[in-house]
């Protein structure tokens, strides 16, 4: 970018991180087509901008700058450019009323242009002033604030109606994302394809977010080990009488997680675990197919397959009980049954996101296997339908001191296999906890069974447990 123009600009504020989502992604963008126009000054960029605004996109901004110039209706091409310019202009040469402060953003003293919903996002307007402070005409912002703004859309995409800001805990990862969208504007502008902001291949926010993850995981793969990444989503509109912002999270725990479900052969368990949780109201009767990896769809005799290319972008029930927060054990419990999910995964599942303590699940783990080693079939069997049939704390209790530390003990062990540290502190700590340690018990049970390739035929499994699905199915 050519610096010796505008003499009174704080270049460094331009594009370095401030914490705002909004701020950070449009001034990462910028900070992209500088890279593209590096002999380009500010203003040739911003009126760069604003050709892709007004020519290619129909001057189509409204959620972000709802009656700025560009989408003043009363303007032609033309003049939307020419009023741009004329405001950036007297901006940069600060020829415009402003004041001395401290900017809501940077947090740095230097003059003070104010913001509204022309030119910033979710601010207000001037003909509210009481909102403001000291009366003033909207929220203050230096002019490399307002300057890096108007570049936001270039870093954004529409997902189900609404604006998506992609933000982070790590600086780097709302970079990529910003400068992923502003590379793919160019590149669809070069194309003669680009009619609007980008739009989302999702269907969801929650799918969204994992989509979101995926590339994160992609874009870190050499330090993948060492992340800790969260991934904040803004989903906003700041068009019409009701501007709204709705703020989704993927945790870092959850992130984590999801992290090591993608890899090795965890990934093909888990993707085909939560592939059973797609859903597209477009199609009708679909059904998994676990073995080719596709979604199959029968509406009508109309029989139509989905790559995973395409489904992976639908709702997905798994994703959003994750990030709202909802056990996804009772569906990991049922998918165990008749299908391979790696006991790493469970651990890991439990231990970071339910905050099981690993003490809690190496007992259980030693149940199980005392369950499987001590009971011929018929016996395994009647453990699994008995621990089914648990609806209360007391009846685990019993089975518990029953079948595993009675029968324990009368097999001629010395040391017990449950204590009672064991049973008080990790097994039942409290009474709210006792279904998931029933369900991850049995989870265990199923997955040593498949590891070993045993068959044994239950009611409630709706048929045999085994390890390989495709035998069975």
């Amino acid at each position: 970018m050519k610096t010796d123009t505008y003499k009174n600009i704080n270049y460094e504020w331009l594009t370095r991180a401030t914490g705002d989502p909004f701020a950070d992604a449009g001034g990462y963008a910028l900070k992209e087509f500088d890279h593209l126009y590096p002999t380009s000054d500010i203003l040739d960029l911003i009126m760069k901008a604003a050709d892709i605004y007004v020519d290619n996109w129909g001057a189509k901004i409204n959620t972000f700058f709802l009656d700025s110039p560009i989408t003043q209706p009363a303007y032609n091409a033309q003049r939307k450019k020419e009023e741009t310019r004329k405001y950036f202009e007297a901006l940069l040469n600060e020829t415009t009323h402003y004041q001395e402060g401290i900017c809501r953003i940077t947090g740095q003293n230097a003059k003070l242009f104010p913001a509204g919903r022309y030119n910033s996002i979710l601010s207000g307007s001037g003909t509210f002033v009481n909102f403001h402070h000291d009366f003033q005409e909207g929220i203050m912002l230096s002019k490399e604030i307002i300057i890096r703004l108007f570049f936001l859309p270039l870093a954004c995409e529409n997902l189900i109606g609404k604006i998506v800001v992609v933000h982070s805990n790590e600086e780097y990862i709302t970079e990529v994302f910003a400068k992923k969208n502003c590379k793919q504007n160019i590149s669809d502008i070069a194309s003669n394809i680009s009619t609007s902001i980008l739009k989302s291949k999702s269907y969801s926010v929650g799918t969204a977010l994992f989509r979101y993850a995926d590339e994160i995981i992609e874009e870190a793969k050499n330090n993948a080990n060492n992340i800790d990444y969260s991934i904040t989503l803004y989903h906003f509109t700041n068009f019409g009488a009701k501007p709204e912002i709705q703020i989704y999270t993927l945790p870092s725990a959850i992130f984590i997680f999801y992290l090591n479900t993608q890899k090795g052969v965890y990934k093909r368990q888990w993707n085909s675990f939560v592939a059973n949780y797609y859903s597209n109201k477009e199609y009708k009767n679909i059904s998994y197919d676990e073995k080719e990896n596709v979604i199959r769809s029968n509406n009508k005799n109309d029989l139509e397959t989905i790559q995973e290319s395409n489904f992976k972008f639908w709702r997905n029930k798994i994703y959003n009980m994750l990030l709202n927060g909802e056990s996804i054990i009772k569906n990991i419990l049922k998918w165990s049954r008749k299908h391979d999910l790696s006991l790493t995964i469970i651990r890991l599942y439990e231990k970071n996101i339910r905050k099981m303590k690993k003490e809690t699940i190496s007992k259980i783990e030693q149940m199980a296997d005392f369950i499987l080693s001590s009971n011929d079939e018929q016996g395994i069997k009647k453990a699994i339908i008995k621990l089914d049939g648990v609806k209360n704390s007391y009846l685990l209790r019993r089975f518990v001191l029953k079948d595993i530390v009675a029968k324990y003990y009368n097999a001629g062990n010395e040391e017990a296999i449950v204590t009672i540290e064991d049973y008080a502190d990790y097994l039942f700590p409290d009474t709210n906890s006792w279904q998931e340690t029933r369900d991850v018990l049995l989870i265990a049970i199923y997955q040593k069974l498949h590891e070993q390739k045993k068959f044994i035929l239950t009611e409630l499994s709706d048929g045999v447990i085994t390890a390989d699905t495709n035998e069975n199915n």
